[in-house]
């Protein structure tokens, strides 16, 4: 019997379903079920008339609190996480399903995507069982995983990872470090399912809000050499021209500032909670 799968959209402000439109455009709709966590006002509310698709209206703000929220009423065996801004190519299901009958013991398997330029959205290593390094490579829309191993083991987004988070990145490294420092079994497969557009937050390597979130990311898993990576991070960026040469003092002043701002949540103990949606 092959798996069955859910696809958790996270979006906002939606009042009708016509953004499903272009997500599903080389697939057909029907043969996905599929769960919408809306962050919207009370006067913009979205709702479904189809059995396969869920809605849940939601007056939270920020990615972290979205995703939980929809892995808790997730319903079917894995999940498919999504973004509203991408699209998947044909013989999704297909793929999904062969993955999982293929490595039926894997927790999590992470597949790939593609630019609009049709080329690899990132340099992904290659296929097999992941390592820390090999997750650094894995954005939210290539993640699946089975719903009850993650939720049991209460592994979910940090609230303070993510767009509309204190550090506005990371998001999916934190969530899927998680899952790897508890020996839960994390495969990727050498195989694109989704095409996804340059204008996500995760490729913007040197803005301020990008360094900010990735040395304090250092800092939780590094310790205090994150000081040393955040030198060598910034001569990286500069070596390579994504900033300018009187922007290295500011890029480092940024750095310390997220490691700084995650020791003093880390000394609350605030880091680290499960929070309930």
């Amino acid at each position: 019997m092959p798996i069955t799968f859910e696809i958790l959209i996270s979006t906002m402000f939606r009042k009708d379903l016509g953004f499903l439109d272009a997500i599903f455009r080389h697939n057909d709709i029907k043969e996905f079920n599929i769960l919408i966590v809306n962050q919207t006002t009370e006067d913009k509310l979205l709702s479904s008339e189809y059995s396969n698709i869920k809605v849940i209206n939601s007056f939270e703000r920020g990615s972290p609190a979205s995703r939980n929220l929809a892995i808790r009423n997730a319903s079917f065996e894995v999940c498919l996480m999504a973004d509203d801004d991408m699209v998947y190519q044909p013989n999704l299901k297909q793929k999904i399903e062969s993955a999982y009958e293929q490595f039926p013991e894997s927790d999590m398997i992470s597949f790939q995507a593609v630019d609009e330029h049709n080329k690899p959205y990132t340099a992904y290593y290659p296929e097999g069982i992941h390592n820390k390094k090999t997750l650094m490579k894995i954005f939210t829309c290539v993640i699946s995983f089975k719903r009850d191993v993650f939720k049991n083991n209460q592994v979910y987004f940090n609230h303070y990872f993510g767009v509309g988070s204190v550090f506005k990145g990371a998001t999916e490294y934190v969530f899927l470090r998680n899952a790897y420092d508890i020996g839960l079994k994390m495969r990727h497969m050498a195989q694109s399912i989704v095409i996804h557009f340059e204008g996500s937050s995760g490729k913007q390597f040197g803005s301020d809000n990008a360094l900010f979130a990735k040395t304090a990311l250092r800092q939780r898993f590094l310790g205090n050499l994150s000081y040393l990576w955040l030198l060598k991070y910034v001569f990286f960026l500069w070596r390579k021209k994504y900033i300018a040469t009187n922007e290295v003092i500011h890029k480092i002043n940024m750095g310390l500032q997220g490691i700084n701002t995650y020791k003093q949540l880390k000394a609350s103990g605030e880091i680290d909670k499960i929070y309930e949606v």
